[in-house]
């Protein structure tokens, strides 16, 4: 199965519902992670966990929390919305939030985190992931947090063998994701830099029992990614099309939940710093895109940018 991973910023509520219009190859996908503050959730959150912005056949949000009442809190408000399963963030990277040990941040604590769990299957009867990286500072942090796992019914761990310290650059530490696959009693997916079909592919030979993968950046770069893992072929004309409907269908989505025009091209100048990777001239086209400073230039540098595909 391919899961789309929740990117803050990119994989929000519109992109999923114009992703899964276009492209068929995601199994799942994963509500970017939302949090407490001041004892609430923000509004931005609520518009993504909307049941009717999310009618994927399996949609999973996320949380960030950095206690049990936290994790309960939240769990509440997403049962109440009617999911069924949610999905504990503890790879989360970025110091402002592992500085409050939240995301990433937890992972020196096996015993909090066993406490949050512990809480939260006494306390709630969603079912619960959890997407964890294999450390704060070392990669070796994951051995004292994987026998906390394997005491509760969580459904998988969704696990990005890197050091919340490296960000997304850097070493891949296959011991942790090899010492995951012989210690673990839950199903295991593979995160992490699968850019590619050759990537995928090195990976799966590698790690063989692997039979589920969460695919990020790489999606943001090639959408044609998880139907290309699936062996699904399609012509250079299709895939034109298929590109160009998939850029109409999220700026059109844009346009109708921001409050003005500078606010879509700013966004849709975020979406093309990836779906840019997709034209033979990605430099020269996505600084046309970051030249634009109105509808008008934005739809021209588009335009020459789809009309470049035609000519390869």
């Amino acid at each position: 199965m391919n899961y789309l991973a929740p990117i803050q910023g990119f994989t929000d509520y519109v992109y999923r519902k114009s992703y899964s219009e276009v492209f068929p190859g995601i199994d799942k996908f994963f509500i970017p992670y939302i949090s407490v503050k001041n004892n609430e959730i923000l509004k931005k959150y609520e518009k993504e966990i909307l049941p009717q912005n999310n009618l994927q056949k399996i949609v999973i949000p996320q949380v960030l929390a950095k206690n049990e009442n936290e994790l309960l809190f939240l769990s509440k408000i997403l049962d109440d919305f009617g999911y069924k399963e949610i999905n504990l963030n503890l790879g989360c990277p970025y110091p402002m939030v592992t500085n409050r040990e939240k995301g990433a941040g937890l992972l020196p604590h096996p015993e909090k985190i066993k406490r949050i769990i512990a809480h939260f299957f006494e306390k709630s009867n969603l079912k619960l992931s959890v997407k964890v990286r294999a450390g704060l500072n070392s990669s070796k942090e994951i051995e004292s947090i994987i026998p906390v796992f394997n005491e509760f019914p969580l459904t998988e761990i969704i696990f990005h063998p890197r050091i919340a310290k490296q960000l997304y650059k850097g070493e891949i530490f296959d011991s942790a994701f090899e010492f995951a696959l012989k210690n673990l009693k839950h199903k295991l997916v593979y995160n992490g830099d699968i850019f590619s079909l050759n990537e995928y592919n090195m990976r799966s030979q590698q790690f063989p029992e692997t039979k589920n993968w969460m695919l990020g950046r790489g999606v943001l770069m090639n959408p044609f990614l998880p139907e290309e893992i699936n062996q699904i072929s399609f012509s250079a004309d299709e895939k034109i099309e298929r590109l160009k409907k998939f850029h109409q269908i999220i700026f059109e989505g844009y346009s109708k939940i921001m409050d003005n025009p500078g606010n879509v091209i700013n966004k849709m100048t975020q979406f093309w710093s990836y779906f840019s990777c997709n034209f033979p001239n990605q430099k020269k086209v996505f600084k046309g895109i970051k030249k634009s400073r109105n509808t008008a230039t934005y739809a021209q540098e588009t335009q020459k940018a789809f009309l470049s595909l035609y000519k390869n």
